[in-house]
């Protein structure tokens, strides 16, 4: 598959016809898409065509929106946040309790707190394998 000078790449399934009626953008979209086209180093009409066809493809595979995808992978993100946050409560009550005694009596506590920590590292590993899956296909 080749890709001329601000074209998409050829289609290895033969050859691309005219379908559709011409697509109608206002100034304001046209402006947006022209610019991104140009980051792109594409023709407007041919971003255009690549971007609504990976959007079907997205769709049709089921994967959703990318806008769905990030706004779960914020969730999620959250989550770990607030979990992050109650495990750094139980770190400060250990520490407390160390400094003022000179060690920690019940190991017990220790032991869930580092079991907390593996299962975020954990999870936050699995989320980041989601977002590559999700985000960069």
């Amino acid at each position: 598959m080749t890709k001329g000078a601000g074209y998409r790449e050829h289609s290895s399934r033969g050859r691309r016809e005219k379908r559709g009626a011409p697509l109608r953008f206002d100034d304001m979209e046209w402006a947006v898409i022209v610019q991104v086209a140009a980051l792109a180093g594409m023709r407007p009409s041919a971003w255009v065509a690549q971007a609504a066809y990976d959007t079907a493809l997205r769709e049709h595979l089921g994967t959703g929106t990318e806008r769905q995808a990030v706004t779960a992978l914020i969730d999620e993100l959250r989550e770990h946040r607030r979990v992050l946050a109650n495990i750094g409560g139980n770190v400060n009550d250990l520490a407390r309790v160390a400094n003022s005694t000179g060690q920690v009596e019940q190991a017990v506590v220790a032991a869930t707190v580092l079991r907390l920590v593996a299962n975020v590292v954990h999870a936050s590993d699995t989320l980041l394998t989601d977002i590559r899956r999700r985000l960069l296909p």
